[in-house]
């Protein structure tokens, strides 16, 4: 099987009537994955718009012209799409070809019957979005197009499938499985060699091979046991793969292979995976606690386009910042980002739905969830088969009908499905108890004893109470007896109720606030039947806007939960959209008990001595710097996150006081002092030696751009991308966080600006385009290459010298 890039050649308008098509309105040449939606004009008055970012609904169309050769008219091709958001319909020269209404599910579309040998051909992609999510999705060909070329005897372009049933230190089974189809008006018999060889070293270490006969228009599904004597095993600390290769030849009189048919390959890791309420969650034998991390699928700067080189990127982010899994919220993960979990040792719950039948959003997935839901639950185990990082299927995120008796029916079919396709992983569902009450919600409230004031005043709070009510965990207790993995939103309460009421459930906080998890992580690691933790978020994204920002306790109402325009991001994340860490990634890795460096994080001068309201999301205004001009003199709090039993401050070498800190104080030294330019310096004691010190020092006046690559090199592929920061600096190299500046970034050479993106949550400008005002003193600059040679980014701002950086792709 040939296999090829079908990315390049598009073109992209938006989608009118045929009239419209027939005047030949303007296309714009695009290559993919694209987003379609991240150019169109943000706008206050757009429908839903908090939730989408205040991007407009959109309807577009791809094209693409392209010829196959007359000669090929005994070969078969079929296109590969791993997403098109949404509503996809795909036209081979004016005839409809396939159809897709979920935009996060891979199709294949077999192509010979439309196609016209020797001649041009056009394909056409449809799709639309709005109101149809309840954060930024984007919208287009978001994920790769792949074109697959075989003879009439052939794999299946789906390739093959590896499983791990016995592993052991000195021998590994590994089920190879495959499916040959024969197009052919005649008989065949082929022999099979399946092969499994070392990714690292490229030494093969198993080999097995039969002959198999294959009727015409039977498809033969083949499986064959292989042993690997001493494997590697794939672990969150050793993510050893392996390469498996099924390849079909011409079977030769005496038995031996004869002229190569087909061959096709993939990686896939030997781990064994256990889950019992004794050990808890068990990786090749050793009780692996999940420092998880849910993310959406958007890459911040470049949308919805999943370019593999952003995924991977964000990946090892996330897994240097102390997370070991990730949970892709709402909707089935990308190939890209899955194979980067593989590669860094991330586990992986991929989740399947974020709506069955009752709506969220106005045009969601409920609307095609009866007629697809079985489809895409096949395509995602499919995609997911061969990775070692997917541990969790989810069957959904905070589903109304989990609560109610009538609907327990859908969630044994997901379940059921999920196991006929795959049993090798275990099954979850992400309940939320205030979603799935329903009409119940009101008799949880009087039992409880919540009035409405209390909804408005502290969701947090109220949630509390509705996990720990009676009521609520018989109502939620059939949705959890069908999966094998209790997912609680939000309901860390159930942790100290669970062993002496449902004594057998294994549980995981499939969605937790972030400043919960000092007090829950003690709990978690001493719990076996708490499986792990997964903060909202892990990474910021686009929409649900301004859902972590601080705000004022007299503001929180429940209107006030997303914010108004032009906020653009949920300021939710550990990690902000351009992949810098905040100060509540340093306190989670803190009370992970993976750093022992005190880490300084200074509340914005202005929210000082202000009642914030309880929030989920947000992390109290508070940033990792010691630059506030204007603020001279003003009183300024200040937390330091450390395991140590103690910490002292020094403001400019005077010792402000010490305060206790480590697990006794939540892991958070807090104080209050005055602000004034220079250093503050925290100091961290055990048993009253010091065991480590950080600082913050005033940066100056911006003296110049700084440009700096997170590599100075690339390989050309259609997964490529060059990240460059852009800073403001002072004399001494500093960072000016406070000053801003408008930049404008250009490329020369062989490479296209991808996107150009900030931290800010609220920007004013359109956020394509080259330039952009820094925020926090930075932006991030995404470049893709387009050819080979030297690239040179440049980057310019009235009243500094221009400065450059060149990255060499070869």
């Amino acid at each position: 099987m040939i296999t090829s890039s079908f990315n390049h050649g598009w073109a992209v308008r938006p989608l009118g009537s045929t009239f419209f098509a027939l005047q030949g309105g303007p296309r714009t040449a695009v290559t993919l994955p694209h987003d379609a939606l991240l150019s169109s004009p943000r706008d206050a008055n757009v429908a839903d718009g908090a939730n989408s970012g205040f991007f407009p609904s959109l309807d577009i169309e791809y094209e693409k012209t392209f010829e196959i050769a007359e000669s090929a008219v005994d070969q078969r091709h079929v296109l590969e799409f791993e997403g098109v958001y949404r509503d996809a319909r795909v036209y081979l020269n004016g005839s409809l070809a396939a159809h897709r209404p979920y935009g996060y599910s891979r199709f294949f579309v077999p192509a010979d019957r439309f196609l016209r040998y020797g001649a041009v051909n056009t394909i056409r992609v449809e799709a639309t979005s709005g109101q149809d999510s309840r954060w930024y999705s984007g919208a287009g060909l978001i994920r790769p197009v792949t074109l697959h070329r075989s003879g009439l005897l052939h794999l299946a372009p789906e390739g093959p499938r590896f499983s791990t049933p016995q592993v052991a230190d000195d021998l590994a089974v590994v089920q190879v499985e495959a499916r040959i189809d024969n197009e052919s008006p005649i008989r065949r018999t082929v022999r099979v060699r399946m092969e499994i060889v070392e990714e690292a070293t490229g030494r093969t270490v198993a080999t097995a091979t039969a002959p198999v006969t294959i009727f015409p228009g039977e498809p033969a599904e083949v499986a064959r046991r292989v042993f690997v004597r001493d494997p590697k095993l794939w672990s969150p600390d050793s993510p050893a793969l392996y390469r498996g290769y099924v390849t079909l030849f011409d079977n030769n009189d005496d038995g031996s292979a004869g002229s190569e048919l087909d061959q096709a390959s993939d990686t896939f890791g030997i781990r064994r995976i256990d889950l019992d309420p004794v050990h808890g969650l068990r990786i090749n034998g050793t009780t692996v606690k999940l420092r998880g991390a849910c993310v959406h699928h958007d890459n911040g700067p470049i949308g919805a386009a999943t370019i593999g080189a952003a995924d991977e990127r964000r990946v090892r982010l996330l897994r240097e910042a102390g997370f070991n899994a990730i949970r892709s919220a709402h909707n089935p993960a990308s190939t890209a980002l899955l194979r980067a979990c593989d590669k860094y040792g991330v586990l992986v719950m991929d989740e399947a739905f974020d709506t069955w039948t009752s709506r969220k959003v106005l045009f969601d997935y409920a609307q095609d969830f009866a007629d697809w839901w079985e489809r895409d639950i096949e395509s995602m185990v499919r995609k997911d088969f061969n990775r070692p990082s997917v541990i969790l299927y989810s069957v959904g995120n905070e589903i109304a009908e989990t609560g109610n008796p009538l609907d327990a029916g859908t969630g044994r079919d997901l379940a059921g499905t999920l196991k006929r396709l795959d049993p090798t992983r275990f099954t979850l569902c992400a309940g939320q108890v205030l979603v799935a009450a329903g009409d119940d919600a009101a008799a949880v409230m009087a039992e409880q004893n919540i009035g409405v004031n209390d909804v408005l005043a502290s969701m947090d709070d109220v949630l509390v109470k509705f996990w720990q009510s009676p009521v609520a965990a018989r109502m939620m207790e059939e949705a959890y007896a069908q999966v094998d993995v209790a997912g609680y939103n939000y309901g860390d309460a159930r942790y100290a109720l669970d062993p002496d009421e449902f004594p057998d459930r294994i549980s995981v906080g499939s969605e937790t606030s972030r400043r919960s998890i000092a007090e829950n992580w003690a709990t978690i690691v001493d719990s076996p039947q708490v499986i792990g933790d997964f903060c909202w978020t892990g990474w910021d994204y686009l929409g649900e806007v301004g859902v972590g920002r601080a705000r004022r306790a007299s503001q929180a109402g429940a209107a006030e939960f997303l914010a108004p325009f032009p906020y653009l991001t949920a300021m939710a994340g550990d990690l902000d959209i351009t992949g810098v860490r905040r100060p509540a990634s340093y306190f989670r890795e803190t009370v992970f008990g993976l750093r022992d460096t005190p880490y300084i994080a200074v509340q914005e001068p202005s929210l000082f001595d202000i009642e914030l309201a309880a929030n989920s999301f947000g992390w109290r205004g508070l940033e990792g710097r010691w630059t506030w001009p204007g603020d001279e003199g003003h009183p300024v709090a200040i937390e330091v996150y450390s395991s140590a039993d103690e910490v002292e401050l020094l403001v400019n070498g005077r010792s402000v006081g010490k305060a206790a800190a480590g697990a006794a104080a939540g892991y958070i030294a807090a104080f209050a002092t005055t602000y004034e330019p220079g250093t503050v310096t925290a100091v961290a004691y055990h048993n009253g030696v010091e065991s480590g010190r950080s600082e913050l020092s005033t940066a100056g006046p911006v003296e110049a751009l700084s440009l700096t690559p997170e590599s100075d090199h690339l390989d050309l592929t259609d997964e490529s991308l060059a990240f460059v920061r852009l800073a403001l600096v002072d004399r001494d190299g500093r960072v000016n966080p406070s000053q801003a500046e408008t930049v404008t970034i250009t490329v020369e050479g062989p490479a296209v600006l991808q996107g150009l993106g900030s931290s800010d949550p609220k920007p004013h400008e359109a956020i394509t385009g080259p330039t952009r005002t820094t925020h926090a003193g930075e932006l991030l600059a995404v470049v893709r290459p387009t050819g080979t040679g030297s690239v040179v980014i440049k980057a310019a701002a009235v009243g500094f010298p221009e400065t450059s950086v060149v990255v060499n792709v070869d």
